[in-house]
């Protein structure tokens, strides 16, 4: 059971990682951080044509250096975007912490009317708590 829950907090962090924070870069360590950030910057300062500008099918995605508190390089980055996706990942973290993934869950009437799902679940419907995690980190209808 801790085993499966490890599993799938790994694979969470996995889906979150590759789907939404591709541009946003961490490191491990100040001295790891220095290098990837002088890295970025020479690859930043060394495009000299907007053809060399990174190539995202994103809507919005930046680079930020923690050390010096700056955006090396940005797209669209002061828009406002809906926070959907991070109220899904925040909601799956507090599931893994806090449920038990074979409990069996019966469905309401108000859950089988949320919109947004593309689940098709029905009023009584009997769904496992581990099915609904799965379901939850599906795209939503836009």
């Amino acid at each position: 059971m801790l085993k499966e829950r490890n599993l799938l907090k790994i694979l969470i962090a996995c889906i979150i990682l590759l789907n939404i924070y591709k541009p946003i870069i961490y490191a491990d360590s100040e001295e790891e951080e220095e290098i990837q950030a002088n890295e970025i910057q020479q690859i930043v300062e060394s495009s000299t044509k907007i053809s060399d500008e990174p190539i995202l099918n994103s809507k919005a995605a930046i680079i930020y250096d923690r050390t010096t508190k700056k955006v090396i390089w940005g797209k669209n980055e002061n828009t406002k975007r809906a926070m959907a996706s991070t109220t899904k990942i925040m909601t799956a973290i507090v599931v893994l912490e806090n449920a038990n993934l074979t409990d069996v869950v019966t469905i309401s009437k108000k859950a089988a009317n949320t919109g947004g799902s593309v689940l098709k679940i029905n009023t009584d419907d009997k769904v496992t708590v581990n099915d609904l995690l799965y379901g939850l980190m599906l795209r939503s209808r836009k």
